[in-house]
C-alpha cells in the first residue's frame, strides 16, 4: 500500500464499510472468530492514526475494537486525534477543584 492510497479519502470512506461489516458479522460470534479480527483492528487503527486525516475512520476502528470487546488503549499521545488530556493538564485540574 504506497502513500498515496493511504491518504485517499475514498479508501478510508471503503475501509470504514468493510470494518462496519466485519464488525457486524463478528458481533454473536466466539472469541476464537473475534481474537484475530481484534488485532486486525488494533494494527490498522495504528496505521490509521499515523496515515489518515480522517477522525470518523479511527472511531470507527476503535468502536469496532470495543464492540468486539478489547478494552485496550492504542497509540503515544501524540499521535492525531489522540485524548491529550491528561490529569495534569489545566482542563483535568479545572474539573477536579471543581468537585
Amino acid at each position: 500500500m504506497d502513500q498515496q492510497e493511504l491518504s485517499s479519502v475514498e479508501f478510508w470512506q471503503e475501509l470504514e464499510l468493510t470494518i462496519t461489516s466485519k464488525v457486524d458479522a463478528a458481533l454473536n460470534k466466539g472469541e476464537k472468530i473475534r481474537a484475530p479480527l481484534i488485532s486486525y483492528l488494533r494494527d490498522l487503527e495504528v496505521m490509521a492514526r499515523a496515515g489518515c486525516d480522517r477522525r470518523q475512520t479511527i472511531q470507527i476502528i476503535a468502536s469496532g475494537r470495543s464492540l468486539l470487546g478489547d478494552r485496550s488503549v492504542l497509540g503515544p499521545s501524540d499521535v492525531p486525534f489522540a485524548n491529550n488530556v491528561g490529569l495534569s493538564s489545566p482542563a483535568s485540574a479545572a474539573l477536579l477543584s471543581a468537585t
